[in-house]
């Protein structure tokens, strides 16, 4: 922390005094809009490097149940929300709608039991868009709990949507609170 504040110092420093120091208003405006074309391209909100007024983009969500015997292609709701930055996950729904142009990243876990299974899909917009495939099968011989986990990297467009889906019909068992989603913004 301490780091990124010298280091953030340094810069301001460098801007607003310059290496061939200029005198008047043109010659210190022109410095500080060069800062805020820094700050604004390291992702800080506003005319300011301020830690924290970032726009971040991120959410963790788990499932506030125990999930069975869920429909064919149904959508899978982590409807127990830990976090969510920039409010772009529906716990209800399930779905993640992307507040701006970027590439995110997703990744869902899921925990089932001895004798169950639980396939999943990670879509976008559509359930024919499939782009990732997480499959957990209980009924290997195991006398356990199974997890699998997914990650997927997905470009979107502002508003577009992405959600896990069961595969078919294989949402049979799924334990709560084990089984999460999570994605963040990357760029």
């Amino acid at each position: 922390m301490y780091r990124f504040q010298f280091l953030k110092l340094i810069l301001v420093s460098f801007l607003l005094t310059g290496a061939n120091a200029g005198s008047g208003t043109k010659d210190f405006l022109r410095k500080f809009n060069t800062y805020n074309e820094v700050c604004l391209g390291m992702g800080f909100k506003g005319n300011n490097c301020k830690r924290g007024e970032r726009d971040v983009i991120s959410f963790h969500a788990r499932t506030a149940s125990n999930l069975s015997n869920l429909g064919n292609n149904a959508v899978v709701a982590f409807g127990k929300v830990t976090e969510n930055s920039g409010s772009a996950y529906n716990g209800k729904t399930g779905k993640f709608t992307a507040p701006q142009d970027g590439v995110y990243s997703f990744t869902w876990t899921i925990l089932t039991t001895s004798g169950k299974i639980f396939n999943t899909n990670i879509v976008l917009n559509d359930n024919s868009k499939i782009l990732g495939y997480n499959h957990v099968d209980g009924r290997s011989g195991s006398n356990t709990y199974l997890s699998g986990s997914a990650t997927a990297i997905i470009k979107m467009k502002k508003n577009d949507k992405v959600w896990i889906k069961t595969n078919g019909k294989d949402g049979e068992y799924a334990y709560g609170t084990w089984s999460s989603f999570s994605g963040f913004k990357l760029s």
